[in-house]
């Protein structure tokens, strides 16, 4: 388990001196970067965390938004340090983590020099282990207000914060010009997309958002507004009317209907694999079938349990390993939207890039490729079976599907056409996928730009 602040390391320190969302935010660089332990691990395990549950929500809110701001600038900010601070402390003092802190904050944040390097030296003092190097944080976060412009800008622009291994594997993959955008979507917060029962126009004007869809005769199904609130205030949220899922992992679900010979999917059987927490299943219940929602993990399943109930839907869960797992009876289609390296979501989740290796793409590769294997034998003949990953990867996705065909031959591709998706042909691959980037624009006017990255192909067992 990642290591939590206990009440004790903050014993003394005043609830209203801001020292204790930057002590508690300290701690998780340290653990993401010293570590290896997932942002989504961290902040799941805070809500048990005394410190962070006795913080209002304003402090909150800057914790979360001081620790993106690091995680999406840590280049930069590594940079700009290193040009001051010419032999890094060790690890364990952590003057790294907090030097980091007060950059993020002198740079990025509308927060006062003063209140920037003044709380960063008391973050130094607390601890015997940096205690002595107070003076130097002192130092160089003055240095830091005294520079010029010049001297805070790094070479290479936005593409210094993207590691080596995702620029080289980018470049490559998409070329330089698009490996450059996809670095330039890093830096930019994800909107929050909403994905309402019925009635998105209605739900637009009550949540002051923008609908999603309904271009060129494309499915009207959401809306995206800009907040940074607590989503469960929103009007709708408790009453059941709508979930949050971005635009990109709801896309799939609006791809069956227009499927050549499959018609609706009211009281079609559906099997949705991989499917915590849920957002798929809601989608595709949403639309009348009848959902079996499979996965791996109890406490996924649970959750994926609680948001059905909010939103009064019903599935068949099942808690199983797909690759074990075997249906009493054969579905009309299957949704495997499966296990991957998750860089398309690199917007939301910037710790990817620094947790995230190239040996760890190799080895869900051939785990993909198992539950694609075993996925086809779910399937009634003449039955959809929709492919999907949140990887830029294309041995994720593209390169997975091109293998699978071709050592395959009871399935075909289905290709998906432009008009399915709004008349956006520059979002299909050749072969009829769908390759979706970060600074895609769900819009034609490409306001709001972004979307998680995401690959979805479209197959079918032969009759």
């Amino acid at each position: 388990m990642a290591k939590q602040p206990s009440k004790k390391r903050t014993d003394g320190i005043s609830k209203d001196s801001g020292l204790v969302p930057r002590f508690i935010v300290q701690d998780w660089l340290f653990d993401i970067f010293r570590r290896s332990k997932p942002l989504d691990d961290l902040l799941s395990q805070s809500e048990n965390n005394t410190d962070w549950q006795n913080l209002n929500s304003r402090d909150r809110a800057f914790a979360r938004s001081l620790l993106m701001t690091v995680l999406r600038h840590k280049g930069e900010i590594d940079w700009v340090v290193g040009q001051f601070l010419k032999k890094p402390p060790q690890a364990k003092t952590r003057v790294n983590e907090i030097l980091s802190l007060g950059v993020a904050q002198l740079l990025y944040m509308e927060v006062s020099d003063h209140a920037a390097i003044d709380t960063s030296v008391r973050l130094a003092k607390r601890s015997d282990k940096s205690r002595h190097l107070a003076k130097l944080v002192n130092a160089i976060l003055r240095q830091v207000t005294r520079a010029e412009p010049k001297e805070l800008t790094p070479p290479g622009g936005d593409n210094i914060n993207v590691p080596d291994l995702w620029k080289r594997r980018w470049g490559k993959q998409y070329g330089e010009a698009v490996a450059t955008k996809i670095a330039q979507a890093c830096l930019e917060p994800a909107a929050l997309d909403i994905i309402v029962k019925r009635d998105a126009d209605s739900w637009a004007t009550k949540l002051n958002g923008r609908v999603m869809g309904g271009e060129d005769n494309s499915p009207s199904y959401g809306i995206r507004k800009d907040h940074r609130g607590i989503v469960t205030e929103l009007e709708g949220f408790s009453d059941g009317d709508w979930w949050v899922q971005d635009y990109s992992a709801h896309l799939p679900c609006t791809l069956f209907e227009s499927a050549p010979g499959f018609g609706s999917l009211a009281e079609k059987n559906i099997a949705d694999l991989c499917a915590a927490p849920g957002g798929k299943t809601a989608a595709l219940l949403n639309k009348g079938a009848v959902v079996t929602a499979v996965d791996i993990s109890e406490k996924r399943l649970s959750r994926l349990q609680e948001n059905l109930k909010r939103l009064d839907f019903n599935a068949s869960l099942v808690q199983s390993d797909v690759l074990t797992y075997t249906p009493s009876d054969l579905f009309d289609a299957v949704l495997l939207d499966a296990p991957c390296s998750a860089t398309g979501t690199i917007r939301r989740h910037p710790d990817i890039l620094y947790l995230k290796s190239e040996d760890l793409i190799f080895e869900l590769r051939k785990l993909q490729r198992q539950m694609l294997e075993k996925a086809v034998t779910f399937l009634k003949p003449g039955g959809l079976l929709f492919y999907c990953t949140c990887s830029l990867e294309q041995e994720e996705g593209e390169l997975q599907i091109d293998r699978f065909l071709k050592n395959n031959d009871t399935i075909e591709r289905l290709p998906i056409e432009a008009k399915e998706i709004g008349g956006r042909a520059d979002w299909l691959t050749k072969a009829g996928d769908v390759r979706l980037l970060p600074f895609f624009s769900p819009f034609k006017d490409d306001e709001w730009t972004g979307m998680d990255g995401f690959f979805i192909s479209r197959l079918r067992l032969k009759q």
